[in-house]
This record gives C-alpha cells, structure tokens and sequence, in this order.
C-alpha cells in the first residue's frame, strides 16, 4: 500500500512508502541534492534568478563570430538531458500509473465513476479559462491598435539554364532562350493560394480536422508501441485505462495476475528513476533558462509590439486563478487553497522551465502526492489524464492571441464571434498536445475559422516572438488546474486521504 504524507515544512516534501510487509522506507523526492535538497524552494528560486540573469545578459551579447551560440549551447545541454530524461521517462511510468490506478478503482467499484467526474470537471475549468481569455482581452482592448502592413507581392521565380550565370528570358516575339540580359523573373498563378503567406506556408488544417486528429483520431492508437515510441500522451492513456479496467475485472475473479505483480515493480523502478533525475531540478532550471532567454536577439523589440496582448494574457490567469482555484476550489472542498498550491512549487519551477506539461507530470505527482489530500491512485489517474487534456492556459491564450491579431488586421468583432472563440478555445485546448509551442497551429486555425480568413495572419510572426514566455505561464497555470481538479475528483468520490485520516486520529 502506498501512503503519501507531507513534511512539517512545506519547503520540503516526502512521500513515504509502506511496504505490506510492515516495514517503512522513505524516498526523498524534494529537487535538489545535499544542500540544495535540504531547502529545494530555496534553491530552485536562486538558480532560476541566476538563469534570468545569465539568460537576459547573453541575449545583449552581439558579436560576429559563433561563440555566443556555442556558449548558449554548451550551457543549455544539462537542461536538453534533463528534459529528455523525463520524457523518456514518464511515457512508461504514466502507463504504469494509469493502469494501476485504474486497477484500484475498478475493486473499489468506482472506476466509471470517478472517470465521468474527472472529465467533467476538466471541462468545467477550461470553459471558465476560454471565458476569462475573452474578458481580460476585452479589458485590454481599447489600447489595442491596428497596424498598415504592406501588400502582398506577388510571387516570381527564376529558371536557371545549364550555363552558370544564364536564364530563361522571354523575348518580345515571346519565344524563349537563355541570356545573361533580359528579363529573367516568371510571375506565378497562385491557383491553390499556397502563397497567401510570407511568414510560413499556409497551414492546412481546418477546424473539423483539429478536432478530428488532435482528439478523437488520437484517442484510439493503430498501434500501441509506434505511440508509447512516439510520445502520443492521449492514446497511451486511454489504452492504460482500457488496459486497467480488464486487468482489474480479472483480478476481482480471483484469479492470480502476475502481470499486476510485474507492474507494480515497474512502476517502483521507474519512480526511483525519477528521483535521480529530479534531484538536478535546480541546475536543470537555470539551464533551461539561459538557453531560453540568451537565443533572444532582441527582447526589447520582442516586448515592445504585443505587451498589451502579454499583458491581457498574464490578466486572464490571474482571473482564473482567483476565481477557481482561489474561490472556487475551497468553496467545493473546504480547503486552503494558499497552504495547499505551496506544495506545488517545485512542479511551477520545472513548469516555468520546461514549458510542458508532460515532462512536468513526475514532478506534479510527487508535489500532488506530499500534501496528503490526494490518494495516489487518483493522482495517477486525474493527473496524466490532465496533463493531456486539461490546458486552462492554452484556452485562455487561443481567444486572446485571436482577438488581438483581429484588432491588428483592422477587424472589430462581434458578440457572436467571441463566443465561437470561447468554443473553439476550449474545444481546441483539449487537442492540444503536452509539449512546447503546442497552441500555434491552433491559434491559426481558430482565426481563420472565426474571420474567414485564410494563410498565416499578419501579426503573427509578432505572436512567434514571445511564444516562449507566454508557453511557460500557460504551462504552470495547466500544472495548477491538475492539482486543483484532483483534490476536487478526490472530494467527490468521496474518497479518505491521508489528511483525513491524520485529522480523525487527532
């Protein structure tokens, strides 16, 4: 059995394991080692200022050579490794996870139960982030202005002839022959309209075929090993949930599965991994950092066009957090919310970090796991399930990013267009997959879908440019929306945590 209590400090965190045999073993799982695991909050703010610091002074560092890039590179690759360490790590371990979790539920009997309730209340929250993106942009968008962007020219090519320097020339007669002189350029018919774009090529998909293959297409794998192979969250789980359901009515058969045995000692092989590797969070951190900030060439340019849509951005989280975590989330479950989240640091450090929530879940787990309100069998159901469908930040930004590319291209929308961005928002949200930078293709598509437009939009090589910092507050915020909705799937099951039984006995 696996229990799951917190430290009397909340800058240190310990899940503790009891074995059926009798015995306790306790596996530290705070980031950092020896010292800097002894005050992890500490430490993980020190080398994420440092990281800030480096990363903001490389990005001022103008020189001809190749240095600044070779520098940047060597000090980014312990954050590449760690990175690529979690997710090598955490596709097993969330099939593990979901599959055991899964497991215990179906003995307890509330498997269907507790599935409905966490996809329900996912739903919830996303809907009230899609909500808050349009609000806090409608706030901001007074000072938002539109821009004159050059016309569009239209598109020639030159053909080359087998002499170097030579080219296809049209003669005023109009027969063709191949000359240094002459005109040399062939204008295009741009019949498929591929070219509607200067920035990048026009995006090919709809909205029917983002929800289509960005959910329901990636719901049920053809092949189970090409998409644990390929990293594709959703089908993995979703096979792990399936796999549990009929793993777990064998074993209430009262048949012996030794594939149950053999999965629980993977599962305590790949949470020791884990361990290891959390252990270089801090360094990690400001690693990932400085490769972040440093590759910037111009931050202050970067800034300078889209604060205000950053800014409505930052507004619309704040809103969220207010309302749902801070008012909502204690109303249902009578919890303090404040004393709750700051378990959470160490997954909001490595959130900021990454920029994705799926190499952010072991950290989530363990922080999730150490407060004591969360047993760890819906820890390992609701939060790998979350860090594929719930992204509250991706649904507060599509609306936002939208509305602000509008005012830019001159559009003033509508009523009806603010509520199709909220649906879109939050259907599109949950299409989005758990890595960086996920929500660019979405944006593009619910824009077009709204305006009636087609190609990239003018503007959005602006949006490009601050991606990466808008990705790491959107990030941490879906970080929060997991561990949120778990206390509250857990209060509705009705299920007894750790802290309850703490509070009975005292």
């Amino acid at each position: 059995m696996t229990e799951v209590v917190s430290s009397a400090s909340p800058d240190h965190s310990i899940a503790k394991i009891d074995d059926e045999d009798g015995s306790n073993k306790s596996v530290d799982y705070s980031p950092g080692c020896g010292i800097f695991g002894r005050y992890p909050l500490t430490s993980l703010a020190v080398f994420a200022i440092l990281g800030l610091s480096v990363g903001i002074g490389l990005s001022y560092w103008e020189t001809d050579s190749d240095s600044k890039d070779i520098l940047i590179q060597w000090l980014g690759l312990l954050g590449d490794l760690f990175v690529r360490a979690l997710k090598c790590i955490v596709i097993p371990l969330v099939f593990f996870n979901v599959v055991l979790a899964t497991v215990e539920m179906v003995k307890m009997g509330k498997a269907s139960s507790i599935g409905w309730i966490t996809i329900g209340v996912y739903a919830a929250t996303t809907v009230l982030a899609a909500i808050f993106g349009v609000l806090s942009t409608l706030i901001f968008a007074g000072q938002y202005s539109a821009k004159t962007f050059p016309e569009a020219v239209a598109p020639v090519i030159k053909l080359g002839c087998d002499v170097a320097g030579t080219f296809l020339t049209e003669s005023t007669d109009g027969s063709l022959s191949c000359s240094e002189d002459g005109s040399n350029e062939f204008g295009i018919v741009d019949v498929s309209n591929y070219f509607a774009t200067r920035s990048s090529p026009k995006p090919n998909i709809s909205l029917s075929d983002t929800i289509y293959q960005g959910v329901f297409h990636k719901l049920i794998s053809s092949n189970i090993f090409a998409s644990l192979a390929g990293g594709d969250l959703l089908g993995i789980v979703f096979f792990a949930i399936v796999f549990g359901v009929a793993l777990g009515r064998l074993s209430s058969k009262n048949k012996k599965s030794n594939v149950h045995a053999l999965m629980v000692e993977c599962d305590e092989i790949f949470i020791q991994m884990i361990v290891w590797v959390i252990k270089l969070t801090p360094f990690a951190v400001f690693s990932l950092l400085v490769k972040r900030l440093g590759n910037d060439r111009n931050l202050e340019e970067s800034f300078a066009n889209i604060g205000y849509l950053f800014a409505a951005t930052i507004v619309g989280m704040i809103m969220h957090v207010i309302i749902t975590h801070l008012i909502i989330f204690p109303f249902v479950t009578k919890i303090n919310p404040l004393k709750y989240l700051s378990h959470m640091t160490p997954a909001f450090a490595m959130a900021f970090a990454s920029s994705s929530s799926a190499a952010t879940l072991p950290v989530t787990m363990k922080c999730v796991e150490s407060t004591g309100r969360v047993p760890s069998n819906i820890a390992r159901f609701v939060l790998p399930l979350g860090a594929t469908i719930n992204m509250d930040g991706t649904a507060i930004y599509i609306p936002a990013a939208c509305i602000w590319m509008a005012k830019l291209n001159g559009i003033t929308p509508n009523a009806a267009q603010y509520i199709v961005l909220i649906i879109l928002g939050t259907v599109g949200s949950a299409g989005a997959a758990p890595v960086p930078s996920a929500s660019l293709v979405l944006i593009i598509t619910a824009y077009n879908t709204v305006f009636n437009e087609s190609g990239v939009p003018e503007g959005f090589a602006f949006i490009l440019a601050i991606d990466w910092l808008v990705d790491s507050f959107r990030t941490m915020l879906n970080v929060t929306g997991d561990s949120v909705v778990s206390v509250i799937v857990t209060h509705y099951a009705n299920l007894e945590t750790t802290k309850d039984s703490e509070e009975i006995e005292a």
